[in-house]
């Protein structure tokens, strides 16, 4: 079966010999976005256990649908992680650490209502304990939901831990299209800056002859094109735009968990990002909306690639960076670093330095290692286009 005709529904639990050579497994079994998503969810639940379930939410995923959650499941208990000081709940090991303090040991399953930073949360919490659980997403922001990973900020340093994926992944269709616009704004800038990791992978495949799956490409490519096609509904808040959004986003971490590897889904655009967070952390800052960041990040690698492309050793895929731009736009995204308080110190350092958040191979790679003072003067270039 061609994988890229499947839906996000058909394709959980999917396991299947592909022509690149390996076996793709999908280890999320059940996906359901729609208006009955919480019965669902429940019933799901009921059918894996009959034994003590967790629900852990924040104060604002506790009124939206934890409360609910706790009423309908027959054993349930909930832990609710609260702010400290008006500062948001963050995906850490103090926060890690809290929950499997204070929750009991005769816990079964575990339900996560939220986004990212209660899904990492959960995902760690319950790989620790040997246990399952599922995520009831509450906002279309990050794509994370599938992940078998967790970023987590460990000594005010962001590291991607190994976790498991949820079994489960259920979201409520109007609760997503309610949800603040930041937020599905974030997840537009996520699947978005898809196009660029997709061109690093080409990148890594013809110059450094790395393994590369045409397949995963193709069912990246096509959720990327389908919220590209709905980015002018997106401020309308059309139901088809806002769930596209959510497929796309539980579709590239399906695929990384398919490709066991973040290729998928990131490149040199998420380094600059997780440069950009340290940076933040360091300082004691809350850093934007990964997803925001991320659409940023998508705008100035594209201006990095055109200023640097008779210096590659390889032809690369074209990817029109003025149009990206505009898609973001039109969708209400930022494209300046400027408007994420990113000072042009910090954007100059991420990009000549970006390469040391991760050993995979972008760009940032190649000229830091191959062509610096070519990657020297081309920041200062692109900080000129955004600092004048």
């Amino acid at each position: 079966m061609d994988v890229t005709k499947m839906t996000i529904s058909e394709l959980a639990g999917y396991t299947y010999d592909c022509e690149c050579n390996r076996t793709h497994n999908v280890d999320v079994k059940k996906i359901v976005i729609g208006e009955n998503a919480i019965n669902e969810a429940v019933d799901y639940i009921i059918e894996q256990t009959d034994k003590m379930v967790m629900i852990i939410c924040d104060d604002t995923t506790y009124e939206l649908a934890g409360m609910k959650f706790e009423k309908l499941l027959p054993t349930s208990q909930t832990y609710i992680i609260h702010e400290r000081n008006n500062v948001h709940v963050a995906p850490n090991e103090s926060y890690v650490g809290e929950v499997l303090i204070k929750i009991p040991k005769n816990i079964d399953f575990f339900l996560a209502v939220g986004s990212g930073v209660i899904n990492d949360i959960t995902r760690q919490v319950s790989y620790m304990m040997d246990k399952p659980y599922v995520v009831f997403g509450t906002a279309p922001s990050m794509d994370g939901y599938a992940s078998s990973t967790s970023s987590l900020i460990i000594n005010n340093i962001k590291e991607s831990i190994q976790g498991q994926s949820p079994v489960g992944i259920f979201a409520d269709s109007k609760m997503l299209q309610n949800a603040p616009y930041e937020m599905i704004t974030a997840g537009f800038g996520d699947v978005i800056g898809k196009y660029n990791a997709i061109r690093e992978w080409q990148f890594g495949r013809d110059y450094k002859k790395e393994h590369y799956c045409q397949q995963i490409v193709d069912a990246v490519m096509s959720a990327v094109k389908k919220c590209e096609t709905n980015a002018s509904n997106l401020k309308k808040r059309e139901p088809q735009a806002i769930i596209s959004i959510m497929e796309g986003l539980i579709l590239a971490g399906m695929t990384m968990g398919m490709y066991q590897n973040t290729r998928p889904a990131s490149g040199a655009e998420h380094h600059i990002v997780h440069y950009w967070d340290v940076d933040c952390i360091k300082r004691g800052v809350e850093h934007p909306l990964h997803g925001n960041s991320v659409g940023v990040g998508t705008v100035i690698i594209c201006l990095l690639y055109d200023l640097v492309k008779n210096h590659l050793p390889v032809p690369v895929m074209e990817l029109d960076g003025s149009k990206i731009s505009s898609i973001l736009t039109e969708a209400g995204c930022k494209i300046s670093p400027v408007d994420l308080n990113i000072s042009r110190e910090l954007l100059k350092e991420s990009i000549v330095k970006g390469h040391t958040m991760s050993s995979k191979f972008t760009i940032l790679t190649y000229l830091s290692q191959e062509k610096p003072k070519v990657l020297e003067n081309a920041a200062e270039q692109i900080c000129d286009m955004f600092f004048y």
